[in-house]
């Protein structure tokens, strides 16, 4: 059969055995039987026309549990239109004067699993208008068919999302200094997300569920897209963000993290001194000498990777640094956190200076940004197989300080931040574990202390007691003595 006739058939002009197809039950879509044979391609087409108009009616059950109230309707066997009571479009009037009147908005969304998926959406977007009194007719809406790729608003110039991004950028920069810590935040922050838009479209709602869809619900990656995209919306002037918000999820709470112990941390620093032979790549310039002497700088300090290449070193091997703190020169990384240390950082386990050897300075010698140098510091430890990240370092050191009862503004003024960001992000990483091991040497330790000591006073008791009864003895003894050399001389 040619191409073009199956294209153009109507399956709702069919029937078998006197039933016409919308009159059979959709949810029955595998039963039908229709004249021709079976492997016929208009049998074909009917079934999946029953079984869209079933997966519609499925549809509809749920955004009625939801209650939604614009529903999904086949406007024809190869699309999908929307239908529900909206405010009357401009020149019509409802039934005995109404303001409102139902109608089935044609948008253009084809019959098949995806354009029902994107009807929902619309579907949800067009009630929340409709809840929050928002709702207006667009061209969008009163066309025959959507504009696939219609600005979201008619007040904007149909510039290309490249072209405002870029203009994203340099209002940016009003706002930021052009340094390091700025260029990471507009990479990491904004950028990043950005990229998921087509670069080569005008925006719309469509260009915006391409990025969104992109990423799952109930993820960061979700929250914080749903996060900038609606900035970026705000900054080219959109003023309808009902199709962000339909992908809106909430923040997820972090994963629990496993902070390694000080047995597994003395465990990595051997791993990651092994050469790797089969492993050949650049890292393989840097010595095993250079990534054990930065992993102990990590481990004893708890530095941010990238302060490992802001150490004054010359202060850290002065002879009269006899407590071996450690300080940060912000100019060596071009500006960053490091600023934010009030004092100077001490190793919380002093004798890991001696078995990291880190007075024997040996910085790794890598070339590139500092972006580059943190970078390879990530990639040595998964090729190394040291079971944890560089980061988790510094967080075993604020536990460390936790079970050692150093008081927490001291600790948060070592980590440079605040004493709310220490509590809300390195009390989390208090796993189980980590609690048990702090109450036994917090209160147990305490206890067994305190039973030693009254162990110790109760032998002494015991003792004065026993010369207590003895010198009672004693006198007892003279006294019946001197008792009986009275009746003697009577």
């Amino acid at each position: 059969m040619p191409h073009h006739e199956s294209s153009s058939y109507d399956p709702r002009k069919a029937e078998w055995d006197g039933i016409k197809i919308d009159q059979w039950e959709p949810s029955k879509w595998k039963q039908w039987k229709a004249k021709q044979p079976a492997a016929d391609e208009f049998a074909k087409i009917e079934r999946e026309y029953l079984r869209i108009k079933y997966v519609i009616q499925q549809t509809n059950s749920a955004l009625t549990l939801e209650k939604v109230k614009v529903k999904l309707k086949l406007t024809s066997h190869q699309s999908i239109g929307l239908q529900g009571t909206f405010p009357c479009r401009p020149g019509d009037v409802g039934k005995q004067g109404s303001p409102n009147k139902q109608y089935t908005i044609s948008c253009g969304f084809t019959a098949n699993d995806t354009g029902i998926k994107m009807a929902v959406l619309k579907a949800r977007e067009l009630d929340l208008l409709l809840i929050t009194k928002q709702f207006q007719w667009t061209p969008e809406l009163l066309g025959k068919q959507a504009q696939k790729f219609a600005p979201i608003d008619t007040e904007i110039s149909p510039k290309l999302i490249s072209e405002l991004i870029q203009a994203y950028e340099q209002q940016f920069w009003k706002t930021h200094q052009k340094n390091r810590q700025g260029i990471r935040t507009w990479e990491t922050h904004y950028l990043r997300h950005l990229k998921k838009l087509p670069q080569d479209l005008p925006l719309s709602a469509q260009a915006l569920e391409a990025a969104l869809d992109k990423t799952k619900p109930n993820t960061s990656a979700r929250f914080f897209l749903v996060w900038q995209l609606k900035k970026f919306c705000e900054f080219c002037g959109v003023k309808n963000f009902q199709t962000i918000y339909s992908y809106a999820t909430p923040k997820p709470n972090p994963t629990i993290r496993k902070v390694p112990t000080d047995e597994e941390i003395i465990q990595g620093f051997r791993k990651i001194g092994s050469p790797l032979s089969v492993y050949a790549s650049r890292e393989n310039l840097t010595e095993p000498e250079q990534w054990q002497w930065a992993y102990g700088m990590l481990a004893t300090y708890g530095l941010r990777p990238h302060e490992l290449f802001a150490v004054d070193l010359e202060a850290f091997l002065n002879p009269e640094n006899t407590f071996h703190l450690v300080k940060l020169n912000p100019i060596l990384t071009a500006g960053t956190k490091t600023g934010e240390r009030s004092c100077g950082i001490p190793p919380i386990h002093p004798h890991w200076i001696e078995l990291f050897d880190l007075k024997q300075v040996k910085l790794p010698c890598n070339a590139g940004t500092l972006n580059n140098k943190t970078a390879k510091l990530q990639t040595k430890f998964r090729n190394a197989g040291v079971g944890f990240k560089p980061y988790d370092l510094r967080h075993a050191y604020a536990l460390r300080g936790h079970r050692l009862r150093v008081p927490i503004k001291t600790m948060a003024d070592y980590m440079g931040h605040t004493v709310q960001e220490h509590t809300k992000t390195y009390q989390r990483w208090m796993n189980e574990d980590a609690n048990l091991a702090i109450y036994q040497e917090v209160v147990i330790h305490r206890q067994g202390t305190t039973k030693e000591a009254l162990q110790e006073r109760i032998k002494e008791l015991e003792a004065e007691n026993t010369a207590l009864k003895a010198e009672n003895a004693t006198l007892k003894g003279l006294l019946i003595k001197h008792q009986l050399g009275e009746l003697l001389n009577q």
